[in-house]
């Protein structure tokens, strides 16, 4: 509003025109926010939908990479223990099947169609000094592990070694500084007179089984029940290559002699967007450790 004075004096206030949107314009403003935000929102749903036809094949990629890891770290401990690679059962023990298969097939396949399965034999990485021992039992060094039920348990498998000689028992008893095992060995590990005794050892002897049940990768350990590492496996293989040859084969002559393992793996998984399947093959080559028994 504004003031201004007439001729005779008295004020006459005047109304002042304001400035503003008309009805035009405030349609115009509204149709190009629409516009805006429908683009915004295609952007989005376009993102959106990419993310999810892309989830079963990073799903896939992440099963591989997982499994390939779990399956090198028992490759490249085939054959080993924690003791030297000339020790062997003594000469008048009669080797059990768990001595055969670190002695003779460290990598194989367990009798099963050829390449279609993996069978890996070795000792923990992880071992704890004898400090003595009868044909019977052992006692741990209670410097290294305070107390032996913590890592082990009646029923395991165990690597006993020195120098020159190995054994694979099982534990028949674990108190807190000793392990009873059966069956016997031919002499108290710790007397041998050519052997150390820091070199005398106990560890865990591993015996892993990898395979495929239905759409899934399964290991079993020690003979336990099998465990799901990966889903949506529709074929597994196993190919080995043996010192001194240029090609791979699921029958190698001399396991043994076996210096690589070709692992092959077709993934399946879903695409969420149109209820398809995304189909990957996969390929990793794993060298073995040059250690063995």
């Amino acid at each position: 509003m504004s003031r201004r004075s007439n001729m005779n004096g008295m004020c006459v206030w005047r109304g002042v025109r304001q400035a503003g949107f008309g009805l035009i314009e405030l349609m115009i403003a509204m149709v190009l926010g629409l516009l805006v935000m429908g683009a915004a929102f295609a952007v989005f749903q376009s993102n959106q939908r990419s993310f999810q036809a892309n989830e079963g094949l990073n799903r896939i990629q992440e099963s591989a990479r997982v499994a390939y890891e779990l399956i090198s770290r028992d490759l490249r401990a085939a054959g080993g223990t924690a003791c030297s690679n000339l020790a062997r059962p003594n000469d008048e023990h009669t080797n059990n099947a768990d001595e055969t298969l670190l002695l003779t097939s460290p990598v194989g396949d367990n009798g099963a169609t050829a390449g279609t399965e993996l069978v890996v034999a070795s000792g923990d990485d992880t071992a704890y000094r004898i400090t003595a021992a009868t044909t019977s039992s052992i006692t741990l060094d209670s410097s290294q592990i305070a107390d032996a039920t913590e890592a082990f348990k009646s029923g395991d498998k165990l690597v006993l070694c020195n120098a020159n000689q190995f054994y694979v028992v099982t534990a028949s008893a674990v108190s807190t500084n000793s392990v009873s095992f059966t069956p016997a060995t031919p002499v108290a590990m710790n007397l041998d007179p050519m052997a150390p005794p820091a070199t005398v050892m106990v560890s865990r002897f591993r015996n892993v089984r990898w395979y495929r049940s239905g759409n899934g990768l399964y290991v079993s350990r020690n003979g336990a029940a099998g465990q799901q590492v990966a889903e949506g496996v529709t074929a597994l293989g196993f190919s080995y290559r043996q010192n001194g040859a240029n090609a791979y084969t699921t029958t190698p002559t001399s396991w043994p002699d076996v210096v690589a393992v070709r692992v092959t793996m077709t993934l399946t998984g879903v695409n969420q967007v149109d209820n398809k399947s995304v189909t990957r093959n996969v390929s990793n080559v794993i060298s073995l450790r040059s250690r063995s028994l």
